[in-house]
C-alpha cells in the first residue's frame, strides 16, 4: 500500500471512530442543551461523510480532477459553516443559528451547481467560476470570524454580569478552537488549488487531529462551560417574564436606613457563612441566598461600600487564601483556588496579585520566612 493510501486509511480510522463518539456522547434532552445536540449531531455526521470518502481514497484511489475539486469547495465550505456553528454554541447556547445555516448554505449550493454546469459545458468558464469560489470562500470565513468575534465578547460581557467576576479566561478554549479552524479553513484552500494527493491526505491528517480536538471539546463540554449553559436558563426565565430594565425598575431601590441596615445584616449572615467562597453563582441567585433583591444588593454596594459587588467579594476571597497561606504556606495551588471559589488558576493569579501587590510565590516565600 502506497504512503497516499495507508494516510487515508489512518484518516478513515480516526474519523469514523470519532463519528461513533460524538454519536453516542449523551447530551442532556433539556431544552437549553437543544443547540448543543444539534451541534453535536451535525460534528458526527461531518465525521462520518470525511471519513467514507478518505476510506474511498484508501481503498479506490482518488485520481484529482473537476469532481474532485467541486467536492473539496462544498466540504470546505459546509466545515467552515458547521465548525462557527459549534464554537457559537459553546460560547452562547441560546443563540438560534438557523438564520445563519440557511443563509449561507443557499450561496455554497448555488455556486457548486454553477460551477458544475460550466465545467460541463466550458471548462474554461468553470476554472474561473472555481477562482470566483475560492475569493467568496474567503470572504465567507472573514464573516464567520467577525461574526463569531462580536458574539463571543458579547457573551463574555453578559456572562461577566452575570456572575460578577472575571470569565475570559475560562472560555478562552473556544476562541482557541475557533482560530484553529479558521488555520484548518485556509490550509483548504492550499488542497483546492494544489491538487496534489499527498498534500490531500496530509490535510487529511491535520482534519482527523482537529476533529479529535473537537470531540474532546464536547465531552469536557459539560463540566468546563455548566455555567453557561446555566447563564443561558437564567437569561431564557428574563426574557420570558419581565425585561432587565423593568425588573430593576419593579424592585425597590435601597433608601431608608431600616433598608439599610436589614440589607447590611443580610449580607453581614452570607459573609458568616463564607457563601462568598461558591464558585459559579449568580448575582441573582446570591441576593436570593440573602433575602434580598439584586437591585437592593447592587444600592447598598454602590451607596454604603461605594465599591462593586465584583471587586468587594474578590477582595473577601483572596483575603481566605492568606489567610489559609498563614495557616499552611505549602498549601497547593490547586487546593487553595478550589477552596477560595476559583475555578480558573490564571483569574486567581491575577487577582491575589491585585489584592496583595506580590504574586502567589512571592507570598509563600514571605509566609514561609515568617514561619521559620
Amino acid at each position: 500500500m502506497d504512503l497516499y493510501r495507508l494516510l487515508c486509511a489512518f484518516v478513515m480510522g480516526t474519523l469514523l471512530c470519532l463519528s461513533q463518539l460524538l454519536t453516542f456522547l449523551r447530551v442532556p434532552v433539556s431544552a437549553e442543551w437543544q443547540s448543543l445536540r444539534k451541534a453535536k449531531g451535525f460534528t458526527a455526521l461531518a465525521c462520518l461523510v470525511l471519513g467514507i470518502a478518505y476510506g474511498s481514497s484508501a481503498l479506490m484511489g482518488w485520481t484529482f480532477g473537476v469532481p474532485m475539486l467541486l467536492v473539496w469547495f462544498v466540504v470546505a465550505g459546509l466545515q467552515a459553516l458547521l465548525f462557527t456553528f459549534t464554537c457559537v454554541i459553546f460560547v452562547a447556547p441560546q443563540t438560534s443559528m438557523r438564520r445563519l445555516v440557511f443563509r449561507n448554505l443557499i450561496p455554497i449550493a448555488a455556486l457548486t451547481v454553477l460551477m458544475a454546469t460550466a465545467f460541463t459545458v466550458r471548462p474554461s468558464w468553470g476554472w474561473v467560476l472555481l477562482v470566483c469560489g475560492v475569493v467568496c470562500y474567503l470572504v465567507q470565513l472573514a464573516f464567520y470570524t467577525r461574526y463569531f468575534v462580536t458574539v463571543y465578547h458579547s457573551n463574555i460581557e453578559y456572562l461577566e454580569e452575570v456572575y460578577a467576576d472575571d470569565l475570559a479566561s475560562r472560555l478562552a478554549w473556544v476562541k482557541r478552537l475557533f482560530f484553529s479552524a479558521l488555520v484548518v479553513g485556509v490550509l483548504a484552500v492550499a488542497v483546492i488549488l494544489l491538487m496534489n494527493q499527498i498534500v490531500d491526505a496530509a490535510f487529511g491528517v491535520i482534519v482527523a487531529i482537529y476533529y479529535t480536538y473537537v470531540a474532546v471539546s464536547f465531552m469536557n463540554y459539560r463540566s468546563r462551560a455548566a455555567f453557561v449553559v446555566k447563564a443561558a436558563i437564567e437569561r431564557g426565565e428574563t426574557d420570558a417574564g419581565l425585561e432587565p430594565s423593568e425588573r430593576e425598575q419593579a424592585q425597590p431601590a435601597v433608601k431608608a436606613s431600616g433598608d439599610l441596615d436589614h440589607v447590611s445584616e443580610a449580607v453581614d449572615r452570607w459573609v458568616a457563612a463564607k457563601h462568598y467562597l461558591e464558585p459559579d453563582v449568580s448575582v441573582e441567585e446570591i441576593a436570593r441566598q440573602m433575602g434580598i433583591s439584586r437591585q437592593a444588593l447592587n444600592d447598598y454596594f454602590a451607596t454604603v461600600l461605594q465599591t462593586p459587588f465584583r471587586t468587594w467579594r474578590i477582595e473577601q476571597r483572596i483575603g481566605e487564601a492568606q489567610r489559609l497561606l498563614a495557616e499552611s504556606p505549602d498549601i497547593p495551588t490547586g487546593d487553595l483556588c478550589a477552596r477560595c471559589g476559583y475555578n480558573d488558576r490564571s483569574n486567581f493569579h491575577k487577582h491575589f496579585v491585585k489584592v496583595t501587590g506580590r504574586s502567589l510565590a512571592e507570598y509563600r516565600v514571605s509566609q514561609q520566612s515568617q514561619v521559620e
